[in-house]
This record gives C-alpha cells, structure tokens and sequence, in this order.
C-alpha cells in the first residue's frame, strides 16, 4: 500500500465537502435550478455522510492497528482494503469539482454514476465495521493500558459527535425516517458530550494525568458509542424494523460515562485538593469550566425528569442545586475582569456537584433499579446535597452585591388571578365592523413619495421612508401602497413585514404570498429553504415592474441576503424600506434619499384625535380646549394620538374627567418615545382590569406576528381571563374584548371577517414593548428569547405564564425546568429548519400543571403522543404540530377532563378515540387535515348515545354520509361552527356556520 492511498479518505471527504458547498452556492437564483442537481446533490450528500463515518473509522482504526494486545489480525488488511477501495474513486470524484465550475449539467450525468458506485463499494464495509467496533471495545479492560493519548482521544470524541449532529442535520437525517432513532442519537451526544467537557476539566482542576483505568473505561464508552452511531448510518429498508430499534435503545442504554467500575476514581479526580492552575487564558478556563457545568446541569435535568422515584425532599435539593448550576452558567458568562477571580470557587462548587449528580447508586433509582429508602448510598447523596446546596447559597451571597446578580432578571411576587363573575366592565359590540384606519396629514406626504415611485429613473431604485417609531411610516406606506395610480403603473406590488429580529425564511414566504395568488402552494413554499425561494422571487419578479415593500428595517443585513433575488430590468422597479434609520438606505445598492416623515402639526393632531374620539360627529364645544390641549400635549406622534383617544372614547365626556386625564399627561418637557409611554401607561390604567389581562397577553407574541383571533380568544378563556355569563357563549364575551381593545387602539386589525369582526390581529411594536415590560414587572408573563436568555432562567416564585421564542435546538440544549408553571407557550426562532423535537415526554414529565400548553410551532418528530400525556391532568388547551403521519389519538387523553381546546397540525388523517366523548368540557377540535371520530359498536344504537354537550366547533371531520355519520352529528347538538369533509367524495366541503 503506497503512502499516498492512506490519506485517500481524508482527500475524498474534502472533495465531497467541496462539491457541496460550491453546489449550495450555485443553488443560488439565477446560477442553476434545483431540479436540474437535486437528484445529484442527494447522492453527494449520501456520500459525504458515509465517508464522514467512514473516516471516523479510519482514524480510529489507525491507532489500534499496531497495539499488541488487540487479537485482532486482520484489522490491518481490512484497513488497507477500504483505502484502497477509496482510492479507486479519488481522482473521479476530484474531477467533478473541477467539472461543476465549467459544466454543472455535465457534472450530474457523470457524477450520478460515478457516486452510485462509489456509495455501494462503502455500504459494503459497513458491516466489518461495526463488528471491529464491537471487537476492540469487547477487548479493552480496565486492566489493559489506554491506546490513545488524551489528545487523540479527544479528537476521537470530536469526529463522533460530528457524525451524530450529521444524522440529524442532513437532508438524508435518521430524524426523519425514525424518531425514536433520532432520540438514542440525541442521548449519545450528551453522555460523549459529558466525557468531552470532563476531561480538560479535570485537568484544569489539577489533574495532570487522567488515571489509566478511568481513560481505559473512557474509550470503551467511546468505541461503543461509535458503534452505535455507525450502527444509526445503517438505516436503510435492511434495518428498518421495530428490533432495530428496540437494539438501539437497548445499546444505548448500556453506555454509561461514569459506572460503579469507575465511580471511585472520578470521586478521587473530583476531590483532588490540587489548587487550580491555568491551561490556556481566563477566557479559555471559563469555557472548560463552562462546558462541564453544562453537562452536570443536562444530567441532573434527567434526574429531575424522574423525580418521582425520589422522596420530595430530595427532590427539593435537587432541584436547588439545578438552580444553583444555572446561576453558575450565569457567572461564567459574565465577562467583567473582576469575576475571573471566581474561577477557583465555580471549580471547586462544580466538582461537589460532579460527584452527586454522577453517583451510579442516583441513576439506579431513576432507572427503577432499586427504590429510594432501600439504597443507603443514595440517603448518604441526600447529606452530600444539602451541604453542597449551602456551600452554594454562601457562594451567591458573597458576591450579591456585583454587577452579576444585579444584571439577572427581577422577578415580582404579583399575579394576575382569573377573571371573577364580579368584575365589571364596558363591553363593546362584538360583530361591529373594522373601522378604516383615519388618515389625516398624510396627503402631501404621499403626494411625493408616490411621485417618486411613478416617475424618474427606470433602474431599480430604493424610497426611505424613515421617521421615529409611532410617527405613521407604515401607515404612510400603506396609503401609498394601496394608491390607484401606484396598482396603475406595477405589474407586481408585494409586501413583507421585516422586524427587527427577522427569519429569512419568513420574510420570503411572506414576500410570495403577499400578492393573495399563491394560499394553494403554501405546503410547496413551506418545504422550501431559502436557497429555492430566493430562486421563486427572482423568477417571479424577473421582467415585471414591481414595487415591494419592506416594513420596519432595522439592520442592512436582511437587504444583503435578498439582494441578489431582486432584477434590474431597467422598468422603473421601485422598492420601498420603512425604518427607524436613515443609514439603512444609504448602505444599499439603489439606495435613494430617505424621505423623513414629519410630526403632525398642532392642527392635524386635534383633527386625528376628533376623528377617533368623536367619529363622524363633532366635539362638543365645551372639550375643544381641552381635546387641542391633550392634542398638543401628544407632540404630533400618531400612535401617542390614537392612544389617547381610546382612552377619551371610553371615558364621560365630562370637563372635568376630560381635565383629569389631560394633567396626567405629562406637562413637562419630555422626549417624544416618553410622551408616547406615557399615553400608553395612562391608556392602560383606564382599562377594566379583565382588559388588562388580555392586553397583556399579547407579550407573550413575536413582533408585529398576524395573531389568528380565534386561537386568542380560546387562549383568553383558557386562562380564565373571560367572565363567564349565563346564557352566553364564552366566545362571544372573549370577541367582546377583543373589539373593546380594538375601539380604543391598542389592538390593530390586520384582516377582516366577511360577518364582522377581526380575523387577525397585532399590536405596534412599541404597545408590544409596553405589555412586555408591565407583564415582567407584574409577574404576569416571563418571555425568554434566545439561548441566552433560556440557559440561565430560573424559575422565580410564582410564576404562572412562560413565553419561549427560539430555535427547538436551543430549547433542548437550555433544559429548562419549570415545574409550577401554568402556562407554556413556545414560538420557533428559526421556523422551517429541519431540526425538529424528537421527545416531548419531558414536557408532560416536568410541567404537570399546566392548564395551557402550545408547541403548534415546533416540529414534533412523532407518530403518536407519549403516554404522558395523561398526567397534565389540569390542561384545558393543548396545540401541538407534528411533522410525522400521526394516525391516531390514544385513548388516554380522555383522561385530560379538563380540556376545553385541542389543536393538531398534522400532515395526515388522524383517528380521534372513541373515549373523546367523555371529555364533556371539550369545546374547540381542530386537525389540520382530516380528523375522523370513531365509535365502538353500541354506540350505533341510538338510546346509548352520549354527547359532548359543550362543543363549539369541530374541523376537519371527515365523515361518511350514512347512520354512522348521523349519530355523529347527534352527539354535537351545539356544534357552532362545523367543517365536514364527505369521505366518499373529499372535494366537496360543507361549511356550517
């Protein structure tokens, strides 16, 4: 074997890394279409995966070939034989890389031959290789000798978890073909991840050398698990079986980082009293420390997500020391000089809880293994707890005066209980039509800039429209947008709303269905990435004249990503930017001069806020001072304006309530945002305290998100914010409040109900950072954005409402633990990634008394509900969306008697149990596809039908026209709002309102 063919491997992983990247790039618009390289670009896809375990392997392979204690002869040969074999395809695969920058079609025809023979010659190892796996784990001991240097044991651990991240990430991903597959991969990467962070930790601790016995254990666990995630690449029709399965979980299970083998010697390692010296820079130790503070914090997550087996008062210091854990990932962040003096302290806090959190005796009774009170190990863990506990309370209170405790988040004791039969309020009329927004000084404005959309130059060119937030940009632009001689002269007029924590993905999607032709494709759009969307604009703009808008820019960098997807055809295209700031325009190619929209004059104030108090009748006489004083007082700001007027439309037109509100607005010379916050807070004191609740409520949405006011309202009686009437619809009193909020102009309508009313809405972005404000202040809603924030919460005493904003990734990586809340509502960061939640039992495990519980914008990898389900015995609102065919419910969720709403998105006909007719309370069913409701034998007969007297709507009931099908219908008798579906004939709908 020459010397050249043993870096083979290592050449055809670069090629093969290569080809993709250039591939991804070239999938850009205009380079080369999807469809042309799909195919190809699976199946080079399919062979940077194999060859990335291939070269796992290899390395591996590489430092036992020449240990004496291997009864293992013919590992060199077998060795030689894959790297020559690999060889073989080198200079072939080299080829196409250089074939794809001159002719990609002629490198598909090529390549798809090419690669199909290559993946079939490495699918023909995969077998040897597992049983090499097997074999030199089976031939270590805790006698033998490590055959790896620390190092190289590290870079063994790397190249694994890699594997693992690439069959979860890849478009041909174990996640997608298995879940509970996915779910061992996920549980491999923490214990190899444990292992990874151990190491430089405990060398950081004082450890120069890692006894031989613990490292020796340390690569068993490492060739296992390699195995095992070789084992994972297997998946194919060969494997696919429930025993496949059931072998890897079993597998799995039997990795086990620290075991009673090695137990003692971790303890010695943790308890060395060898002070703390410096690897690397402050920064770098605080990463080490960091890293295994994170993995001790996923390990107790586990422990606590099976607290059941414990006595509550070991579950109690458990879960202090998990907040204790946390607040130490919160110190460690820091970054201030001072707290680097701390590092020896962490360690030491750090390795007493390695030392509990790690006992085999802990874990034997999560698994069952033996019971609480039996073990005498684990009743000893309880006074290790407690002490460690304290020695923690004494670190934090040390240091409670720095910068770090006061940069955590202040939590209040105050709640916003239900609503009672008692409260009084203003109700508004609930059907009413939307009023068209009032626009008052706006025409000479949208004089000029629609002067500058029609006329000028015929490149491509970018109109400003800047101005501070409340000022009217949207409304300006909305006018503009809406103008006949704008529709006149643009073949294409598209909208987009960017924000300033924007996804890509969303604001393509919402650019394609701006235009109200494409709601039939949203399913196609959706199963987009970004690359094939930004390809559909730029066909879809391509030699039209188009205008688009792009709403509240904050940064230059969305314009960067979209650029490349909007054509200068030299047609006049024009493209307007809302923003809060005049050098986003000026950055971007076409950028023209912002056009900076003026406050309203004294005189146009008064005439907005006549308009919105009074309507169409006039002010009396004896409020015109007054009204043009709180005008004046609003400093021409729009929003501040119609504000207060929906204060001033709810109050008595009295003089002297009219003068009492007008000297709480501030008198003194503030800045306009402070003036705008003021008529916030006032407008807020004056709502019914019911009102206030659901205002509120609407913290717990992303930024200028179109809320479907159904799902709101259902949200609002869930919680129990709505008062309940006799002889009205719980329903009817919720639209109630959301008119009332709409009639004084904190709540805005984004579209209409043909019958009246609102079908979306949202909130200005400044009302949205006023509730989230009041609602933190209040203790009434804690809203988590990102990892950063989510990794270092904790739970603050009474704390009912939690709203999560993030990608799934972070959210499993944060483990969260929250066990008294109320309320958990997640919104997806990153929406239409492939990542998705692979194992929810921990939410039904952890959070049992939540009364409402909405993951309908997370990926749940799931063909049926967890058994768990059962035990969130309090929940009366449960959405979840489930991107794997869910056929059917499990009979247990009748079990959930409290449940009024259950929503479910999923991807195919779902099979509701015939135990769904005990659950009385249930009043809203909604499957996205098809839902068919099945009944036992008897219930044909007509005398044992039993009802579901509260239901209000159900959709989509897939129903046979026959007795079966009526005796359904009988057992709805209230059905208010009803979607049927006729199974013999799924094209025609019936819609009963």
């Amino acid at each position: 074997m020459d010397v050249a063919s043993t870096c083979s491997v290592d050449r055809v992983f670069l090629d093969l890394k290569l080809l993709l990247d250039k591939l991804n790039v070239m999938l850009r618009p205009g380079k080369i279409g999807y469809a042309d390289v799909g195919v190809t670009f699976l199946k080079i896809e399919a062979a940077y995966l194999n060859i990335t375990f291939l070269k796992t392997f290899v390395m591996c392979a590489r430092k036992w070939r020449h240990c004496n204690d291997l009864d293992l002869v013919s590992l060199p040969s077998f060795l030689s034989c894959i790297e020559d074999t690999v060889h073989k395809y080198e200079e072939d695969i080299h080829s196409l890389c250089l074939m794809l920058e001159s002719d990609a079609l002629g490198m598909r025809d090529v390549g798809d031959e090419v690669l199909f023979k290559f993946l079939k010659q490495i699918k023909s190892f995969k077998q040897a290789i597992i049983q090499v796996y097997f074999a030199l784990a089976s031939s270590r001991s805790l006698e033998s000798n490590s055959c790896m240097p620390v190092d190289e044991l590290m870079e063994f651990i790397d190249l694994i978890l890699q594997n693992l991240a690439d069959l979860t990430t890849t478009d041909l991903c174990i996640v997608e073909m298995d879940p509970q597959v996915g779910a061992q991969v996920q549980a491999l990467e923490s214990k190899l991840t444990f292992l990874k962070s151990f190491i430089p930790f405990a060398k950081l601790r004082g450890t120069v050398d890692i006894p031989a016995l613990l490292l020796a254990h340390f690569e068993v666990v490492t060739l296992d698990a390699a195995r095992l995630s070789y084992m994972c690449s297997c998946w194919d029709d060969e494997f696919c079986n429930p025993q496949f399965c059931s072998m890897i979980y079993e597998q799995q299970q039997k990795i086990t980082p620290i075991d009673f083998q090695v137990y003692e010697i971790y303890m010695e390692v943790l308890r060395a009293t060898r002070s703390s010296k410096s690897l690397h820079n402050r920064m770098m130790d605080k990463r080490i420390l960091n890293n295994f503070n994170d993995s001790l914090i996923g390990c107790l997550w586990e422990l606590l997500c099976c607290s059941s087996s414990f006595m509550d008062s070991m579950k109690d210091e458990m879960g202090i020391l998990y907040a204790g854990l946390r607040f130490l990932r919160s110190i460690l962040r820091e970054q201030q000089e001072k707290m680097n003096e701390q590092n020896e302290k962490i360690g030491a806090l750090i390795c007493e809880a390695g030392i509990i959190i790690c006992s085999p005796s802990l874990n034997r009774v999560k698994e069952g293994e033996v019971s609480f009170l039996e073990s005498t190990e684990v009743l000893d863990c309880c006074d290790m707890l407690a002490n460690t506990n304290t020695h923690l309370k004494h670190f934090k209170d040390q240091i409670s005066g720095s910068s770090v405790i006061e940069s955590l988040p202040s939590f209040h004791s105050l709640r916003a209980p239900e609503v009672s039969k008692t409260s009084t309020h203003m109700l508004s009329k609930g059907k009413m039509p939307i009023a068209h927004e009032v626009m008052v000084g706006l025409d000479d404005e949208a004089e000029k800039v629609i002067e500058r959309l029609v006329s000028g130059s015929k490149q491509v060119e970018i109109v400003p429209i800047v101005g501070m937030a409340g000022l009217g940009k949207t409304t300006l632009a909305k006018k503009v947008y809406n103008d006949s001689s704008v529709i006149y002269n643009f073949h294409i007029r598209l909208w987009c709303i960017v924000s300033q924590a924007y996804n890509m993905k969303n604001v393509l999607l919402q650019i394609l269905h701006s235009d109200g032709k494409h709601s039939r494709m949203d399913d196609e759009f959706q199963n987009l990435d970004e690359h094939a969307l930004l390809q559909k604009l730029y066909q879809k703009l391509k030699g039209n004249r188009y205008l688009v808008v792009f709403d509240d820019v904050w940064d230059i960098e969305v314009w960067n990503e979209l650029g490349i997807s909007i054509p200068d055809d030299k047609k006049g295209s024009r493209i307007i930017f809302t923003s809060r700031s005049s050098n986003v325009a000026s950055q971007v190619e076409y950028g023209g001069k912002p056009h900076n929209l003026r406050p309203l004059s004294e005189k146009e104030s008064w005439e907005l806020l006549q308009k919105k108090v009074f309507g169409k009748e006039d002010c009396p006489q004896a409020l015109h001072g007054l009204g043009m004083e709180i005008a004046k007082k609003c400093k021409g700001l729009p929003l501040s304006i119609v504000v207060a007027a929906g204060v001033l439309a709810t109050i008595e037109h009295d003089i002297c309530v009219w003068e009492g509100f007008a000297e709480s607005l501030s008198s003194t010379t503030v800045s306009d945002a402070e003036q705008c916050k003021k008529s916030m807070e006032l407008s807020y004191e004056h709502l019914p305290y019911h009102l206030k609740a659901c205002l509120l409520y609407f913290a717990a949405f992303r930024e200028d998100e179109k809320i479907c006011a159904k799902k709101l309202m259902c949200l609002w009686i869930a919680e129990g914010f709505v008062e309940i009437i006799e002889g009205k619809r719980s329903e009817d009193i919720a639209e109630e409040y959301l008119m009332d909020l709409i009639h004084r102009n904190l709540v805005m309508v984004s579209e209409n109900r043909s019958i009246g009313g609102g079908k979306t809405c949202y909130i200005h972005d400044l009302i949205l950072e006023f509730c989230k404000t009041v609602a933190k202040e209040k203790n009434f809603l804690q809203i988590l954005r990102g990892y950063d924030e989510l990794s270092i919460f904790n739970e603050p005493p009474n704390l009912h409402r939690l709203s999560i904003c993030c990608s799934e990734e972070d959210f499993i990586k944060s483990k969260l633990f929250c066990p008294d809340l109320d309320t958990l509502l997640f919104f997806n960061a990153t929406p239409g990634d492939k990542f998705g939640m692979l194992n929810i039992s921990s939410f039904f495990c952890i959070y049992k008394r939540l009364k409402v519980l909405n993951l309908e914008d997370i990926n749940l990898m799931l063909k049926e509900l967890p058994a768990e389900v059962e035990s969130l015995l309090c929940l009366r609102y449960l959405a979840l969306r489930t991107a794997q065919p869910m056929e059917f419910i499990p009979p247990s969720i009748a079990k959930l008697s409290h449940l009024e709403t259950f929503r479910l998105n999923s991807c195919t006909t779902v099979s509701l149990p015939d135990s769904i007719w005990n659950m009385k309370k249930l009043r809203h069913v909604h499957v996205q596809r098809n839902c068919i409701i099945l009944l036992s034998s008897s219930d044909n007969v007509v005398e044992n039908l039993s009802t579901l007297p509260n239901l209000d709507t159900l959709s989509n009931l897939c129903l046979y026209l026959d007795q079966e099908g009526e005796n359904i219908l009988r057992r709805i008798p209230n059905v208010h709002q009803l979607q049927i579906f006729n199974c013999g004939g799924r094209n025609r709908k019936n819609v009963i309102d």
